[in-house]
């Protein structure tokens, strides 16, 4: 099966609750030496922090290594006036500041500002794809991708009330951590297999998002939160029936989708995905860094 040119083999699939998870390997051309978000984090090389005055949709990123920094479309910033999750995957140029777009996942809470920092965790699948198949058309300004605000804070609280957790300022951040108490043993059999360069989660069946990466370590530092918060999503559904047929479908549609070509926020190209697959990915040169991919119906709001 091919995507972006890229010859994918679909995995044996491991079982997260309801959710299966599905790996994909494949050999790619690997794209410039960057850092993720959590270990720019990590080795304090990246600051996040809000604008001057503050804005919801946007935040404002110093990249103190001498290497890009890839921030992944899901991947959460928390801290600051409130948690956010970046709407597209950029990459940051080195020793630069850029302003990058987010949508607010912690609804009640404005102010009493914190420390921010890249997360290990991501936005739940159906939260995702809301955000990804509301984005705005590409304006002016390449960092001008803003999401429905109120579809996504409506899908926080659907989660919230799902799963009845509790938090106090609305963050699903909270839910997330309380949810990931309860499968921590299932997300730690969780591993990449060799030449994992992407993941297929499943839920009944049927697929609910793709990620794919130029690397297989890469995928390896940003498994784990993407399986996460494809899981809360499943959460008391079944053990999922086979589905490869479904991924051959889900992957033959991504191949087919219409493409956006646009200026990326940080370096490289941006990539956005319409029609019955939403989805946003970044190039750099030939090379795909990252595709995010949901069935345009997987939103739960």
């Amino acid at each position: 099966m091919q995507v972006f040119t890229i010859e994918l083999k679909v995995g044996d699939r491991q079982d997260v609750g309801g959710l299966g998870v599905y790996p994909l390997t494949g050999t790619t051309v690997a794209g410039p030496p960057y850092l993720t978000g959590p270990e720019a984090s990590g080795a304090g090389l990246i600051e996040v922090d809000e604008l001057d005055p503050p804005e919801v949709p946007s935040l404002l990123v110093s990249n103190l290594a001498d290497v890009p920094i890839l921030l992944v479309e899901g991947e959460m910033l928390v801290g600051g006036n409130q948690n956010r999750t970046m709407n597209v995957t950029v990459l940051c140029p080195p020793k630069s500041v850029i302003i990058v777009p987010v949508s607010c996942v912690e609804a009640g809470r404005w102010g009493a500002r914190r420390a921010m920092s890249a997360s290990s965790r991501h936005a739940p699948g159906s939260l995702r794809s809301v955000k990804t198949s509301t984005l705005q058309p590409r304006g002016a300004h390449a960092s001008d991708r803003r999401s429905d605000q109120r579809r996504v804070w409506e899908e926080v609280a659907r989660q919230s009330e799902i799963h009845r957790l509790h938090s106090e300022t609305e963050a699903i951040d909270d839910v997330q951590e309380a949810f990931e108490l309860g499968i921590a043993d299932d997300l730690d059999r969780i591993t990449p297999v060799p030449d994992q360069i992407g993941v297929v989660c499943t839920i009944g069946g049927e697929v609910v998002g793709l990620d794919l990466f130029d690397r297989p370590t890469t995928l390896a530092r940003y498994l784990r939160g993407i399986v996460a918060g494809h899981a809360l999503d499943a959460h008391g559904t079944a053990s999922s029936p086979d589905a490869i047929r479904a991924i051959e479908r889900f992957l033959a549609e991504v191949e087919a989708t219409g493409r956006d070509h646009g200026e990326g926020v940080g370096l490289g190209e941006e990539i956005i995905l319409r029609g019955a697959v939403s989805g946003v990915g970044l190039s750099y040169g030939r090379t795909l860094v990252h595709l995010g991919a949901f069935p345009t119906n997987a939103g739960g709001a």
